[in-house]
């Protein structure tokens, strides 16, 4: 009996034990590896309100920079012209005051269609936006450069620089500015030379001679040219489009190359304001005046309605 009564007691006590154990595994955070010290309580964060959003500055936006002459649609392909049947006679450009209700000189209208089939350029095509074209012949470093280009930087604007051999050899940190910014490069020429006082074989010299050292020196070929002093002929304008060259010219110019005679800049200002017109191309030198005037004359401009681009 007592011996009965002794396994009844282990028995008991093996499932009262089992029930502890059974007991604890079910409590929270109980069981193998679990910490025995009081778990956190930890509240959701505050949602925090969106920040307002915040716009950005408003920013200029930049004009579209034209194609070149030889790829605008409407200018035509050039060459190859047999030159022995064309007219030499010697013809220095001036586009003369006499305008038509657009406000062009007639002169530069009257060459333009004269001589557009030869790559001249008096007056551009007019696009769907009225343009002005700035153009700057560069002979030689005049002190201005760095300030026209940093003016056409700040109003976000293209223009065509025109130079000579001896500008594009040894200003080569200026000449990749130009490239880098997106202006037009044109040649004005090897040497600056009348072009008519010469013969044809040193002309094609003075042209490819240029573009020859151009490309070598910045990996590019100038598809635009400018007869020095504005002065050609109808065989000449014929050759350089046979070296795959328009020769372009312009519809506005002052008296602004002399730096010890340099224009009143709001005289200048108006009178360049006052001269524009679709198509027009604007000859300029990189002067005192110019430099000063230059941020203003394209505020002008494009408060008239244009769009200043380079060819």
């Amino acid at each position: 009996m007592n011996r009965k009564w002794g396994v009844l007691g282990i028995l008991l006590a093996v499932c009262l034990l089992a029930l502890a154990v059974g007991g604890f595994a079910l409590l929270p955070g109980a069981g193998p590896g679990a910490s025995s010290a009081p778990q956190p309580v930890i509240s959701a964060a505050p949602t925090a309100s969106p920040a307002p959003a915040v716009s950005a500055a408003p920013q200029p936006t930049p004009e579209p920079t034209a194609l070149p002459a030889a790829a605008r649609p409407g200018y035509p392909a050039l060459g190859p012209f047999e030159l022995e049947a064309l007219s030499t006679e010697r013809l220095p450009w001036g586009q003369g005051k006499q305008v038509n209700e657009l406000n062009q000189p007639v002169g530069s209208v009257a060459y333009r269609e004269k001589y557009a089939q030869y790559g001249g350029l008096f007056l551009a095509l007019e696009q769907a936006q009225p343009t002005v074209y700035l153009t700057f012949d560069f002979g030689y470093e005049t002190g201005f450069s760095g300030a026209i280009l940093d003016t056409l930087a700040e109003k976000q604007a293209q223009a065509t620089f025109f130079l000579v051999g001896s500008y594009a050899r040894n200003n080569p940190d200026t000449v990749r500015r130009m490239l880098d910014e997106g202006h037009t490069v044109g040649s004005h020429s090897a040497t600056h030379k009348d072009m008519t006082t010469l013969t044809l074989s040193e002309v094609r010299a003075e042209i490819t001679g240029f573009n020859d050292e151009f490309e070598q020196l910045y990996g590019q070929r100038p598809a635009v040219f400018r007869f020095p002093e504005g002065v050609f002929s109808e065989q000449l304008l014929a050759l350089a489009a046979n070296e795959g060259m328009y020769s372009v010219f312009w519809s506005y110019a002052t008296v602004d190359w002399d730096p010890e005679n340099q224009p009143d800049p709001a005289e200048a200002l108006q009178n360049a304001l006052g001269a524009a017109h679709p198509g027009a191309i604007y000859l300029l030198h990189p002067m005192a005046t110019n430099s000063e005037i230059l941020g203003r004359l394209i505020d002008g401009l494009r408060a008239d309605g244009y769009t200043v681009a380079p060819l």
